[in-house]
């Protein structure tokens, strides 16, 4: 009863710790993904939402977590948010009953909440978090002493058909399948079932190689992802402090021969969240259920467990709905509240929140999608080292309109005519005020027209003709009408970061 008490209440307060915004920039594109298969009840065979995507075969080996995903929140934000932190609570409530049948629950309670404090900033609104979960409910599984082998295999292969059909992860489930295999050679039908079960999904062979193709693309360099970068110590302190403190509960482990195989999976789980930072939420989520705890302790390991919580608690960015801090919530909803139309040059990790806004009325460049821009990222990098590139890459793409990040480093500029070098902010290079009208901005992007594409006089009572929000300290050439244009964007936009940080340097420069 004490058991089933604790997991009750472990559920609840993770369920509130993790509550959070929709941070993940593949998120939108996901939900967006699973919009349009439930309207076109379809699979998209090749990507239908950006400009320059490679139009060749998508495969998408997510679909079944972004149907569902959108069609138990019906599209709303805060609804996602509700699911997913239910679902992150539900990876280490798992964790704690399947530990808690071998140990102390005490102990057991403990260790799932420091798992839970490890990969909590890994497991967003995306994918991977349910792959973590299903990772957890695979391990359990294979735990279990009381299923048959035939019962097993079916369960097992009913997980990884669900796993290959929400992420590629699920290459790992075969492989988890055959080492655990050591606890009961009968058990041996698990595996190849497994295997078989990788193949139950619309892609046939694809699913399996798409995503291996992918690991070494990223290998090779073509592109960089920092969640394909590996995990430093002094970034991750909790992921390495885990590492060494299960080596050595293995190391003291009164069962070594017994847990071989928790061993080998304990060394896959950890090496993967070491070589990629992507890789954490699979390893934390699957940290109780293969660290052998101790048989015995007291239940002040249960008011321990309270600790790690509390930490993240008080240090996580905790709310429903999109954090408008990562996302461009308010200049979005400015352009679609004006619109206006055109294609969309855009930032890659704000596609994913444009699709899910403008799509089908307008159309984006790129987002998070690596694989599908090749031919995109290189010319988009030359195109911000050579500025006849620059405007050759948005009149090639017909683009007339920009969701622009902020950049910190100013472009140098040279003048043609007395050879002087300048620096200047990027918006002021790359959208020339002679050709693009500044029309909205928040804290994390600004909003350009081109004024060739729209009628004159549209984008005059709109436009921002003074404003500089990527420097707010520069110096205005007008600074009283800068001014009255500022209490116009508090007016129209709000207030945010940029423009309390262009109204203190204006303070400062005694503006009347």
């Amino acid at each position: 009863m004490t058991r089933r008490l604790a997991a009750l209440a472990l559920f609840a307060l993770l369920a509130i710790a993790a509550l959070a915004p929709i941070r993940a920039y593949d998120a939108f594109w996901h939900l967006a993904t699973g919009r349009w298969i439930v309207e076109h009840h379809s699979i998209p065979s090749i990507d239908p939402f950006a400009i320059a995507s490679e139009k060749k075969p998508w495969i998408n080996g997510e679909w079944l977590y972004e149907v569902v995903m959108y069609a138990t929140s019906f599209g709303n934000t805060t609804a996602i948010s509700i699911v997913n932190a239910l679902a992150v609570a539900a990876i280490f409530t798992i964790g704690f009953l399947a530990a808690s049948k071998s140990a102390e629950w005490a102990v057991a309670l403990f260790a799932a909440c420091i798992a839970f404090a490890g990969g909590f900033d890994r497991l967003g609104v995306r994918p991977s978090t349910i792959a973590a979960l299903l990772a957890a409910g695979a391990i359990a599984l294979l735990s279990s002493r009381t299923l048959g082998p035939k019962k097993l295999a079916i369960l097992y292969a009913l997980l990884t058909v669900i796993w290959i059909n929400t992420h590629p992860s699920a290459l790992l489930a075969p492989l988890l399948a055959l080492v655990a295999m050591q606890v009961d050679t009968r058990r041996w039908i698990v595996a190849p079932a497994s295997m078989l079960a990788l193949f139950i999904n619309p892609f046939g062979f694809r699913a399996i190689t798409a995503p291996l193709e992918l690991t070494s693309s990223i290998r090779s360099g073509s592109f960089v992802n920092a969640e394909w970068l590996p995990s430093p110590a002094a970034v991750f302190p909790l992921l390495y402090l885990t590492i060494a403190a299960g080596i050595v509960l293995f190391a003291l482990s009164d069962e070594k021969r017994a847990n071989i195989w928790r061993l080998v999976l304990f060394v896959l789980f950890a090496a993967l969240a070491v070589r990629y930072v992507r890789n954490q939420g699979l390893y934390f989520a699957t940290l109780p259920l293969l660290v052998p705890l101790p048989k015995r302790g007291g239940r002040t390991w249960a008011i321990a467990s309270l600790i790690p919580i509390a930490w993240v608690i008080a240090n996580g960015i905790h709310g429903v709905g999109v954090d408008a801090e990562r996302f461009p919530v308010r200049s979005a909803a400015r352009l679609k509240a004006l619109n206006l139309s055109g294609n969309i040059y855009n930032a890659d990790q704000f596609g994913g929140y444009l699709i899910w806004t403008f799509y089908p009325e307008r159309r984006v460049l790129t987002d998070g999608r690596n694989e599908l821009y090749r031919t995109f990222l290189d010319e988009d990098a030359r195109a911000r080292r050579d500025s006849r590139a620059w405007h050759g890459l948005l009149q090639k793409y017909v683009v007339d309109l920009a969701v622009a990040e902020y950049e910190s480093e100013r472009v140098v500029v040279v003048d043609v005519a007395s050879g002087e070098q300048r620096a200047l902010p990027a918006s002021l290079v790359r959208y020339r005020r002679r050709d693009w009208a500044l029309i909205a901005f928040d804290d994390v992007s600004m909003v350009f027209a081109r004024r060739a594409a729209f009628p004159s006089g549209v984008l005059e009572k709109l436009e921002y003709k003074h404003l500089v929000p990527d420097d707010p300290a520069i110096e205005y050439l007008n600074p009283t009408a800068a001014k009255y244009e500022l209490l116009r964007a508090k007016s129209e936009l709000g207030e945010g970061k940029i423009v309390r940080a262009m109204e203190h340097a204006m303070a400062a420069r005694h503006v009347n």
